[in-house]
């Protein structure tokens, strides 16, 4: 029998996750923009009791932050689990297209339920280490997904505030996330010239796009405040 692989099998998750994860985020941030006093309860909740561990709260300004903060740990959450997702079956496929390659027999169905089970039980750096080392080269992108992780635990386990653990430059006195954005910018025979929403572009001068590095810096200390912009930035790295 000819096995014929469909590549598709590893993105099959990845563009489903990864639009749930933006427009989560998304929808939070605008709410955390537009949100001017505290929600009235719901029709529903003026029909039951509620226990309330610390009373309604009154400090708009805080809830708002630590709002935020969580819909942000959640979407840095949100994006590991998709980037989990994807190499478990990137590691499943490439074992498969090796073995067939190999002219090994082998039955495909009972390979794939024992790979799904060593897909899932080791850690993510130990994953990555296992289909680092089924191909020449190792995976692009990990010290960016790392950056995004390192920001993940720092709202997940600080409140948000950087501390000298979360640090990740060699002073250890940032918190630095790091990662790759598209661009659109207008070429001109001197320069680019970045593109802006409702503003023409230099006369004759083709629109393209393309993409640059970026990088967000927080002291020990500060509030990891992301924007709505920057959140997109950092989901553009992972597409």
């Amino acid at each position: 029998m000819i096995h014929t692989l469909n590549r598709n099998y590893v993105l099959a998750p990845f563009h489903v996750l990864m639009s749930n994860c933006q427009n989560n985020v998304l929808m939070g941030l605008r709410i955390v923009q537009t949100l001017e006093k505290f929600p009235d309860p719901t029709p529903e909740e003026l029909h039951f009791f509620q226990l309330s561990f610390a009373g309604p709260p009154t400090d708009l300004s805080r809830a708002r932050q630590h709002f935020k903060n969580w819909v942000l740990a959640k979407g840095f959450g949100d994006i590991q689990k998709c980037i989990r997702a994807t190499l478990e079956r990137l590691f499943i496929f490439r074992t498969v297209e090796l073995k067939i390659k190999a002219n090994e027999k082998f039955d495909i169905g009972a390979c794939e339920k024992e790979l799904w089970r060593r897909a899932r039980q080791p850690g993510y750096p130990v994953l990555v280490d296992k289909i680092n080392s089924l191909f020449g080269e190792p995976l692009r992108y990990q010290d960016e997904l790392d950056s995004f992780n390192n920001a993940r635990n720092c709202l997940e386990h600080e409140n948000g505030v950087v501390t000298e653990k979360r640090c990740t430059n060699p002073e250890k006195n940032k918190l630095v996330i790091h990662g790759t954005r598209f661009k659109m910018f207008f070429k001109t025979a001197q320069a680019e010239v970045p593109a802006e929403l409702g503003k023409p572009g230099p006369r004759n001068s083709p629109l393209m796009l393309g993409a640059e590095e970026f990088q967000i810096e927080f002291g020990i200390g500060q509030l990891l405040e992301i924007s709505l912009k920057q959140f997109i930035d950092i989901l553009n790295t992972c597409v």
